[in-house]
């Protein structure tokens, strides 16, 4: 269950859990709590052999759609409900209890520093959690501390970090091409920042660093790029424009073509104000970039507290070109950091591992799902790509 099929790092992981368990054989039903038509997530899901069904939400407080999601619940007597998000914690934890239906509520943020997250939804949250939901994971150490503070009681946490997969590089052409199409000139350095356009990715903030960045002596050809839909795209475009950056720094808007961006690019940025475990992150890392993140949520756990990457302040643009242009002017720091961080992934940020801990914690709520993690160990052990061996594809 996930509050909605809009596009965002959830539904990404999301789209990931469909890829990793229905090649093993397992019968996955996704509700959405907004309607999905239209919705790209809804049909890639459906392409790898999931059921789609919404139970629109008006409001939260919406006792017949509430009524229909616990009548659906029990005639379908699944073995377990997965929540993804708040709406689909508060209401997949309590229809969970009510049809009997073993839950798994997730979380997937460090703070409560996001928008419209009211007193109200952070206590309906945590009562549902606390008293209804069966289990709770978090997708990250950072997120697993925030959670316990949040619950205040002795209950366990389980933590299972995102994970994306590993991809060959682009071929030289192909990549020379990209980078030519994003910024009109191959041979410029590419920042590249991924995520939706709110305030809590503090892209206002990269703008303004990437304009000390530009103004620094030997750094004038290198460009920005942000990927990414969302709220504030006016007010970039503005921001950009103002500081006259207008042939330096390219909002591409929403992407399908995030994994050959980052193949693309030089050196990648996360400047969030907040986090959980940022996928966009992790997926840098794959592609053996050299990432600079602010020292929220999980990002200090993924970089190796600063070994496999550079680690900034949120919310100090300053601080922030300063690390960017010492990747610039040390390119080979960059690759080392890049080849780290990729070691990294493959070691602990695997498809393989993240299956293998989800259906533990799966098989911990329903014996059935011994029998599949049974089959990922055998995948895994045949081959040391698992995502050869199930022949799975990203977004």
């Amino acid at each position: 269950m996930i509050d909605s099929l809009s596009w965002g790092g959830a539904q990404k992981m999301q789209l990931f859990l469909a890829e990793s368990l229905v090649p093993l054989g397992i019968e996955l039903t996704v509700v959405s709590l907004q309607d999905v038509d239209d919705s790209p997530v809804a049909e890639m899901l459906r392409e790898t052999g999931v059921r789609v069904v919404a139970f629109p939400f008006p409001k939260l407080f919406s006792l017949i759609s509430f009524g229909k999601v616990v009548h659906f619940l029990r005639e379908e007597k699944f073995d377990i409900l997965h929540a993804y998000l708040t709406y689909s914690n508060i209401i997949g934890s309590l229809a969970g209890k009510l049809s009997g239906t073993p839950t798994i509520a997730s979380l997937r943020s460090a703070d409560f520093g996001y928008e419209n997250y009211s007193r109200q939804r952070v206590w309906m949250e945590n009562m549902s959690m606390r008293f209804f939901a069966t289990r709770v994971m978090a997708n990250g150490a950072a997120v697993a501390q925030f959670a316990r503070q949040r619950l205040k009681d002795s209950r366990p946490v389980d933590i299972i970090v995102n994970a994306v997969d590993i991809y060959p590089p682009l071929a030289r052409a192909e990549r020379e091409a990209l980078r030519a199409e994003v910024c009109g000139d191959s041979n410029r350095p590419i920042i590249l920042s991924v995520g939706r356009l709110t305030e809590a990715k503090g892209f206002h903030d990269l703008v303004d660093a990437f304009a000390l960045v530009h103004a620094r002596a030997g750094c004038e050809s290198a460009v920005l790029v942000i990927a990414g839909g969302g709220v504030l795209m006016e007010e970039l475009a503005t921001q950009v424009r103002q500081l006259k950056l207008e042939e330096q720094v390219f909002l591409l808007g929403q992407r399908e073509d995030v994994t050959q961006l980052l193949e693309a690019a030089d050196l990648y940025v996360n400047s969030s104000h907040w986090e959980g475990t940022p996928v966009s992150v992790l997926e840098a890392m794959a592609c053996g970039l050299a990432v600079v993140a602010t020292s929220v949520g999980e990002s200090p756990n993924l970089l190796e507290q600063g070994r496999a990457g550079l680690l900034v302040s949120p919310g100090q643009p300053q601080e922030l070109a300063v690390a960017v242009i010492s990747l610039l002017d040390s390119p080979e720091k960059g690759h080392e950091f890049g080849q780290a961080a990729r070691k990294r992934v493959e070691q602990y940020y695997s498809r393989a591992t993240w299956t293998r801990k989800l259906l533990e914690l799966y098989a911990q709520l329903s014996p059935k799902a011994e029998q599949y993690l049974t089959k990922a160990n055998v995948a895994v052990n045949a081959s040391p790509d698992i995502n050869r061996v199930l022949q799975l594809s990203e977004d």
